[in-house]
């Protein structure tokens, strides 16, 4: 279950109180963050399982849990290393996250931690067991409850009644005010949808809106090619989704925090609030530049971009300092921070400093994770 595209809780506008810390030709000055500390960590992402209940026409991989997925204790060593590491944010994502037997104790044991947490799934398992949302209410765990569209395109591409039973699960998580967002997976299915869809969130009470991209995804990029590009939207429609979730936002304001967490929505903003101040959506920038993004796999490597392959550790041997310094000291990712080196439209476009496109989409469609990012309309002025 992708959460890629969700960055940016608490922070959706990706707005800086201080201008980013880069040159004007869009590569970043390489401060040691030595220098500044190394702890804290701002998100860490952990796909707790690759197991499915039910195979949708977007699930990757056989839907199996792995042997090599961390046990119980190695879980809660994780749990205690995104502690004492200062973690602000833990995302636990799937695969289905509650197919794990012991992951209620697991959330137990992190709200024990005082851990930050957010739990994404499909919500199937919670649908007519609201105990579970009640026990992850008790223990402070915020949900966001992943759909495919409006009913009639998300029970196609889920399986009949996917829809309403994750709305249900939505409503149940919604009454015990852990409903964080409601995230609507990206397919061209739901271009025409955003409208209905953000009052759907709105009728079940969801604090939140997000439009999760399809690509990438954390793990097999050969199957993303062959399966997922045919179902994305078009660069056309993507550039309409975007446009059309700007206005929205700023009607809705206050009422539920709307975003499409896409790197080409820095462009949007920059473009209608020149005034604005942002950052790069892009976990391998950022990191560079403080310890941002973190990944790690239902078999404990730590990743900084894993659909580029990009591992810098095993939590089951590795402390999360030598990860992060692996990360920070890796030629490969200052290449790619370096917005000079890109090619294509991406390498000339004035907004690369605070977009360059992703660089793992670039990878999945084209090979080279350098590319132009083949998703974006916009023509640069040069």
């Amino acid at each position: 279950m992708n959460l890629r595209g969700e960055r940016g809780w608490g922070n959706e506008h990706n707005v800086l109180r201080n201008p980013p810390r880069c040159n004007q030709r869009g590569g970043f000055n390489f401060l040691s963050l030595k220098e500044e500390g190394l702890k804290g960590l701002k998100h860490l992402v952990w796909m707790c399982t690759r197991a499915q209940e039910r195979r949708y026409a977007y699930s990757l991989g056989d839907g199996r849990a792995s042997s090599e997925e961390l046990n119980t204790e190695e879980a809660k060593r994780l749990l205690d290393m995104a502690s004492g590491f200062g973690v602000e944010n833990l995302f636990i994502t799937g695969g289905e996250p509650l197919l794990r037997s012991d992951l209620l104790k697991l959330i137990e044991y992190a709200s024990k931690l005082e851990l930050n947490l957010y739990l994404k799934t499909d919500g199937c398992a919670i649908n007519d067991r609201t105990e579970i949302a009640k026990n992850l209410s008790f223990h402070n765990c915020k949900v966001i409850i992943s759909i495919a569209g409006l009913k009639e395109v998300d029970d196609m591409l889920r399986g009949e009644g996917a829809h309403e039973r994750s709305v249900n699960a939505a409503s149940a998580c919604s009454e015990q005010g852990i409903l964080c967002s409601l995230s609507v997976v990206n397919t061209k299915y739901v271009v025409h949808q955003i409208r209905d869809l953000v009052n759907l969130a709105l009728e079940v009470g969801s604090k939140g809106f997000s439009l999760a991209s399809l690509i990438p995804q954390p793990i097999c990029v050969d199957e993303q090619r062959t399966k997922l590009v045919p179902l994305e939207p078009s660069a056309e429609e993507h550039e309409k989704e975007l446009n059309e979730i700007y206005p929205l936002s700023k009607q809705l304001e206050g009422r539920i925090g709307l975003m499409s967490y896409d790197i080409f929505y820095n462009r949007i903003l920059k473009t209608r609030e020149p005034q604005l101040a942002l950052k790069s959506r892009c976990s391998v920038c950022n990191n560079l530049e403080e310890n941002e993004w973190l990944e790690i796999q239902d078999d404990g490597k730590a990743y900084g971009c894993s659909p580029l392959g990009l591992t810098f550790g095993d939590v089951r041997k590795d402390s999360f300092e030598e990860i992060m310094t692996r990360m920070r000291d890796s030629e490969l990712v200052k290449k790619l921070a370096d917005r000079t080196n890109l090619k294509g439209k991406c390498g000339i476009c004035e907004f690369n400093a605070i977009c360059g496109g992703c660089r793992a989409s670039a990878y999945i469609h084209t090979g080279d994770m350098f590319a132009s990012d083949p998703h974006c309309l916009y023509k640069p002025k040069v």
